[in-house]
């Protein structure tokens, strides 16, 4: 095993078998950040050659248990990493591909908040080749049917068992193993950034080729295959017959003369290996292998090449924008990126007559007449010209991503592509458009074979609609936008130093938060509500009608119950934290109860529950029925009491303010008892004098 790298090494091209392998050095390590209590993180150590992107590859470390030579991969926020794959993946154990041995959250120093990473076993030595060349590299079948096809296969065989989808197949991510001479390739890692985003144009099948680098969806494993076709194809080939193109026109050439011959250009390819490559690059999804088939074609059983199919031509060109074109395919592309001088070819006719007459697409021609209805649901008002191009397109090239304005996505890359344009603060609008216009329907009918859990898709793209209708809190955008990338953390600007994948993750960001001086006075925003509501709303669709109240009191009580339901529900640590933030924050509580004497009990009562941190605890002593109800009776009873004492005293003010009978009744009643006193000694004085 070789040590790694820190240092920019000088660029080597592969022109013979075995590519040289790059110096490596040892560095002195710095930066030191404890990950996992067992994997020591290099900051000051970077490993170039290993970056995905934006993702940078550090030196690690590891101790105890955990392998000695590791390097370590942090994700960007705005590029939710694959960590839902990550339990499959560790699970895979091949030669030629690292073995993934811990990921989570890391306080990264560096940037001064916490970080999503991946920890690999460093097996991976020097790249086979520096960057992602497109010339020839002229290698020899056989040596690359040994050292590349076998080991790289039997990984993809691995991984489709783990129903994962690689997505980061390229010459680049393959490596040599640190061995001078290699003898099996290893392939690098797939997860710390979304599924083909890091991918060149040629790498990728037509239709995921011409969407954003976020918006290629989940991909699949003949998507892999694709891109592993592409890689054999550098290697084989002599020459680049595409040098000095650009990605649009890389996909152009695909179009218009396939994959296939568009890669391997003027090299001849026989035999075997000729069949593999017509499997491996064949344009139709239906049509390209499996991995089964690429396993029976390693056991030596040969299958015949697959023709490419004809692609509807017509047989005389349609004008736009001065230029001509014959395939619908490349019309569409064009009427995306001019959709008023597209309308202008719609609503003239001029487009249904070249469909009728010259491509004589019956099957197109009923595409198009639907999305003409359409377009024409909403009315013509604003938006209705970018609208009928995006549809006009699907009818053309249904098999295309959907494009509308500038976004261009396959309908499973909507979230990734979503959640990039929101946390970097670019127009949304575009996306809100695209749910509302719910392009969805008419792309599903648009394809030629069945959508793969196409209940679920529109299901998603239904819920997107009802989510932005609603602007309450728990709704709205932000909750479209949780239920679209199940990969996405919590946006919250109060968890901003925090990445919270999780309602647990969520309680101890919190708890971290409450010993800071400048905490905020509330929990839960827009934000952290609609996350929490996708990831289990049974911890807060409850309690939402409460915290969309005026009523400072109610949202507070809310807050308490929610924060009580996941601590109880997850079977959590105690939070002395929270529950000194919520006694702080429940002035509010107080001042519903009546009673001082009451008010002050209830006050040292939660001030003993502070250290506890058993947060139900505190629900209970300030969400108890009978504590108010008989609160309140206590209340109305001594209302009714000073009522009466007002009452009186009334009547006694009125009294003294009447001069003129001003003690005459009270005089009045003294003579009574005086002339009752003096009879009453007269009676009985004369009942002892006759005695």
């Amino acid at each position: 095993m070789s040590d790694v790298t820190v240092q920019d090494e000088p660029e080597k091209k592969m022109d013979s078998p075995a590519p040289a392998p790059v110096a490596a050095t040892r560095a002195v390590l710095s930066g030191e950040t404890i990950f996992n209590d067992s994997i020591k993180i290099y900051a000051g150590n970077k490993i170039a050659h290993y970056d995905r992107g934006p993702a940078h590859a550090f030196i690690a470390r590891g101790t105890d248990k955990a392998p000695p030579n590791l390097f370590a991969l942090l994700c960007e926020d705005h590029l939710s990493p694959r960590t839902l794959k990550a339990s499959n993946y560790a699970a895979i154990l091949n030669p030629s591909l690292p073995r993934l041995i811990a990921s989570g959250v890391v306080n990264w120093a560096p940037a001064g908040k916490e970080k999503y990473c991946f920890v690999y076993e460093n097996i991976l030595g020097n790249p086979l080749v520096k960057d992602d060349t497109r010339g020839g590299l002229g290698m020899k079948p056989d040596y690359v049917l040994n050292s590349v096809i076998r080991p790289i296969v039997n990984v993809l065989a691995d991984m489709r068992d783990k129903d994962i989808v690689h997505g980061n197949i390229r010459i680049s991510n393959m490596f040599d193993g640190g061995v001078k001479n290699f003898e099996r390739a290893v392939l690098g890692e797939c997860l710390a950034l979304p599924i083909g985003y890091n991918q060149p144009v040629l790498y990728e099948p037509i239709d995921r080729a011409m969407c954003n680098p976020l918006g290629r969806g989940t991909g699949t494993q003949k998507d892999d295959l694709y891109s592993f076709g592409v890689c054999l194809a550098i290697m084989l080939r002599h020459f680049d017959p595409m040098e000095g193109l650009s990605d649009e026109e890389i996909i152009e050439r695909k179009l218009e003369e396939g994959s296939y011959s568009s890669l391997l250009g003027r090299d001849r390819l026989s035999g075997a290996i000729l069949e593999l490559m017509r499997g491996l690059l064949y344009d139709d999804d239906n049509q390209r292998w499996n991995i089964d088939e690429v396993l029976q074609w390693l056991d030596g059983r040969r299958l015949s090449p697959k023709q490419s199919a004809r692609k509807s031509k017509a047989n005389r060109p349609l004008t736009f924008n001065e230029e001509k074109y014959i395939r619908p395919e490349l019309i569409a592309r064009e009427f995306v990126k001019y959709p008023a001088e597209a309308r202008q070819v719609i609503e003239s006719g001029d487009m249904e007559q070249w469909l009728s007459r010259a491509l004589e697409d019956k099957v197109a021609a009923a595409r198009y007449e639907k999305a003409l209805k359409y377009s024409e649901e909403g009315g013509k008002g604003s938006g209705y010209t970018e609208n009928l191009a995006t549809r006009v397109a699907i009818a053309l090239q249904p098999e295309a991503p959907i494009r509308y304005k500038n976004i261009s996505v396959l309908p499973d890359g909507i979230g990734t592509a979503f959640t990039e344009s929101y946390m970097l603060k670019r127009d949304v609008n575009m996306f809100v458009d695209f749910f509302m216009f719910y392009f969805i329907t008419q792309w599903v009918d648009s394809q030629s074979s069945t959508v793969p859990d196409v209940g679920n898709l529109i299901s998603k793209f239904d819920g997107a609609r009802a989510y932005l209708r609603n602007k309450t809190v728990g709704q709205g955008i932000e909750k479209c936008l949780y239920s679209l990338d199940a990969e996405v953390h919590c946006l919250s600007e109060k968890l901003q130093k925090f990445h919270v994948r999780s309602p647990e993750d969520m309680m101890r960001a919190f708890e971290k938060i409450s010993q800071s001086p400048n905490r905020p006075v509330m929990f839960f925003d827009r934000h952290s509500t609609a996350f929490l509501s996708v990831k289990d709303r049974k911890n807060i669709d409850p309690y939402l009608h409460d915290l969309n109240m005026p009523e400072p009191f109610r949202r507070i009580i809310a807050e308490m119950k929610i924060l009580a339901t996941i601590q109880k529900r997850s079977n959590m640590e105690n939070f002395p934290g929270i529950a000194g933030w919520i006694v702080d924050n429940a002035g509010p509580l107080y001042e519903r109860f009546h009673d001082r004497e009451l008010r002050e009990n209830i006050k040292k009562k939660a001030e003993r529950l502070r250290e506890s941190g058993d947060l139900a605890k505190i629900v209970m002593l300030f969400d108890d029925p009978a504590i108010y109800q008989e609160d309140n009776i206590n209340f109305r009873r001594a209302m009714r009491t000073h009522h009466e004492l007002e009452q009186e005293a009334s009547e006694i003010n009125s009294k003294l303010l009447d001069e003129a009978t001003l003690g005459i009744e009270a005089g009045h009643q003294i003579a009574a008892l005086v002339a009752g006193a003096l009879a009453g000694i007269i009676i009985l004085a004369t009942v002892f004098s006759t005695t």
